[in-house]
């Protein structure tokens, strides 16, 4: 009697080939007879596949992606994002515990409160200066020296 074998077991026996694993091996642990899988390979030509699978995975392994310097730089920047995102929770339980808050206590609790809307600020980029993303360098004109030899220019 004879049993087909399913495109899903193929693609597995092919996989675990690819990993290193014998054809033979594949075939006595799959319960599949070992000339069925031998012909399989020859037929479809698998080795040369993996070989060329290798060969291209090993030139791809000699150029990176990215430079360790890039891979710190984004590591830190996902760091920076998870700070970020945890500090907000923090500040949002913060204003919902405030806000069930009556008005003596919130009183009383004004430096804790003014500490917590610093924070939230930051961390939002809410800044009371509409400016603050904005430098003026000013010159100042008594620190210039001016060379009394030298004419004036205008």
């Amino acid at each position: 009697m004879r049993r087909t074998i399913a495109k899903s077991v193929w693609a597995e026996i092919r996989t675990a080939y690819a990993s290193g694993i014998g054809l033979r091996e594949i075939a006595r642990n799959m319960g599949i007879p070992e000339g069925t899988v031998l012909a399989r390979a020859k037929r479809e030509c698998w080795t040369r596949e993996i070989q060329n699978a290798k060969a291209l995975a090993k030139r791809e392994e000699s150029a990176l992606a990215v430079t360790p310097a890039e891979a710190v730089a984004a590591t830190l920047a996902e760091r920076g994002q998870r700070h970020l995102k945890r500090m907000a929770g923090v500040s949002e339980r913060g204003v919902d515990h405030t806000e069930t808050m009556d008005g003596p206590e919130i009183l009383n609790s004004v430096d804790e409160i003014e500490k917590l809307d610093k924070v939230a600020r930051r961390t939002f980029g809410l800044n009371d200066n509409p400016y603050s993303g904005f430098m003026l360098n000013v010159l100042n004109i008594n620190s210039l020296q001016i060379d009394q030899d030298r004419p004036e220019t205008r």
